[in-house]
């Protein structure tokens, strides 16, 4: 098992033991018990009130909120959670899909292209051909500015 879930394990269980008694029986034992034996040996947390102020880790909070939604809410407030569930899972598919989507990625690649080209088409029309002048230019260039100081 993951040590984070591993460590969030061992977070959970001092928070259930701090909760009050009526609350930590609608825990069954049995998950209790998985709570208990995938506990990181070694990861010591002191937990106190209030929570908000304590740093959980993120797989900690996600391990509490099934606790509540699964045993300790009534039947009503678990039906409206789990359509949130069901909705937020389906955004991140929609937006995971989008993301991989095969059209996409290909469009992609060939945007990539098609920049790729038009900078190195812009790079090669920038630079100009230098033609040394021959001699018969450089004579008359030499001659017109002979006049050009005169005038």
């Amino acid at each position: 098992m993951d040590r984070n879930y591993q460590e969030a394990f061992v977070e959970v269980e001092e928070i259930l033991k701090i909760m009050p008694v009526e609350l930590s029986e609608k825990i069954p034992m049995k998950f209790r018990k998985i709570i208990i034996e995938n506990q990181a040996p070694d990861y010591k947390v002191i937990i106190q009130e209030p929570l908000e102020q304590q740093k959980l880790k993120k797989e900690t909070l996600v391990i509490l909120g099934l606790i509540y939604r699964d045993f300790l809410c009534d039947e009503q407030e678990r039906k409206e959670l789990k359509i949130q569930d069901a909705q937020e899972l389906e955004k991140i598919e929609k937006e995971l899909q989008q993301k991989y989507d095969i059209q996409n990625v290909f469009d992609a690649r060939k945007e990539n292209r098609k920049k790729q080209e038009e900078s190195e088409d812009d790079y090669s029309t920038s630079l100009t051909l230098y033609e040394k002048p021959t001699f018969l230019k450089r004579l008359f260039n030499i001659i017109k500015g002979i006049f050009k100081k005169k005038s």
